[in-house]
């Protein structure tokens, strides 16, 4: 007599109804979503990284509620800590912004444009610097 593979066994020992787990979308979301947080930064690598967390996120929410993953934790977990890892993106490009537009970097931008050496232009950079210090 063989033995019967019932779909409620697989789902006992924590497996989805539908077949095995595809639980890619959701690992991927994290793993991403956490280097985007610790590399925000670095907003070339960022960026995309923080993209495709939320898309891969959301994608694997969507399998999860239809039962085809089990880790709906760790793909909300990815969407979000890319939303996060945009917003740090967006506050970080707002204050280099303010910073290149406010008067000591209208002043950095004239002393670097007058520089002639290498030397004169760490100068610049050094009073930059000091000015944002105080």
């Amino acid at each position: 007599m063989a033995a019967t593979h019932d779909s409620r066994t697989a789902a006992a020992y924590g497996q989805p109804a539908g077949g095995p787990a595809r639980n890619g979308f959701g690992i991927a979301a994290l793993v991403l979503g956490i280097l985007s947080v610790l590399m925000f930064w670095l907003w070339f690598a960022a960026i995309p990284m923080a993209v495709i967390a939320i898309v891969l996120g959301i994608l694997g929410r969507r399998r999860a509620n239809r039962g085809e993953a089990t880790n709906k934790g760790m793909a909300t977990a990815g969407t979000v800590l890319g939303a996060v890892s945009i917003v740090l993106l967006a506050v970080l490009m707002a204050a280099g912004v303010a910073i290149l537009n406010s008067d000591s970097g209208k002043d950095l931008q004239s002393c670097l444009d007058k520089a002639q050496t290498q030397s004169q232009k760490q100068q610049c950079q050094q009073d930059f610097s000091d000015d944002l210090s105080n």
